[in-house]
């Protein structure tokens, strides 16, 4: 686990320090209350690098009070084109709690447009527990997004629908809603708030607990 955690940690302080066409971390604090586990908090690390042409990465490492720890990695391919950008990416995320490692791997495409970003993709997990293992070998994942301020430089206010917010990966029928919202009253440095509500079970047992949080962060862009 901590060879995983440790290698996504690096991948993300060289995003942060190198010389991209556009990039953004952020470090985001979360919060809130579960019926299956009660309050809890969460710190997150998490950033975006764009080459000026086809390559992307984003990412992202997380630690919970409910001793969960979250890592993820998504290299892209993407084309820009008049109406927004088309991107191919690849998944890799890795959670562990009580015990349980979970791995999943997948691939998916991507359309962000000024108004709408949108994502379809598959992905299959494994979960191993000592000498135990299961193997899910279909799962999808989406995203819908609105972009409520699209003509506002400094503001940004979206509307997300999704079972893989970053960091947040589920099955299909654990869908989240999202609203977040960021401001940059400096050019590069801003502040971020969301409200997420979602499925928050184990297993088979998901759809029957929810849990609601709120986070806030700082994010700081070039």
């Amino acid at each position: 686990m901590n060879r995983v955690v440790a290698l996504i940690f690096t991948l993300l302080v060289g995003i942060g320090t190198s010389r991209a066409q556009q990039g953004e971390v952020t470090l985001g604090i979360r919060g809130g209350g579960s019926t299956l586990y009660g309050a809890f908090s969460a710190f997150a690390v998490e950033a975006e690098y764009s080459a000026k042409e086809y390559f992307a990465l984003r990412g992202g490492v997380q630690y919970s009070t409910i001793s969960r720890v979250t890592a993820e990695v998504r290299p892209a391919y993407f084309h820009d084109f008049n109406i927004g950008r088309l991107s191919a990416e690849l998944l890799f995320n890795y959670a562990y709690q009580s015990r349980v490692s979970n791995y999943a791997f997948g691939c998916g495409l991507l359309l962000d447009t000024k108004y709408i970003s949108a994502a379809l993709g598959y992905y299959c997990r494994v979960m191993t527990m000592a000498a135990d293992r299961l193997f899910e070998p279909f799962n999808i994942y989406y995203k819908l997004a609105v972009h409520c301020l699209p003509n506002r430089e400094r503001w940004d206010l979206n509307v997300i629908f999704s079972n893989s917010q970053a960091l947040e990966l589920e099955r299909h029928y654990q869908p989240s809603l999202a609203v977040e919202g960021w401001y940059y009253p400096l050019e590069r440095l801003g502040v971020q708030l969301g409200v997420n509500y979602k499925p928050a079970g184990m297993f088979n047992l998901s759809s029957d607990y929810y849990q609601i949080y709120g986070n806030v962060g700082v994010c700081y862009r070039w």
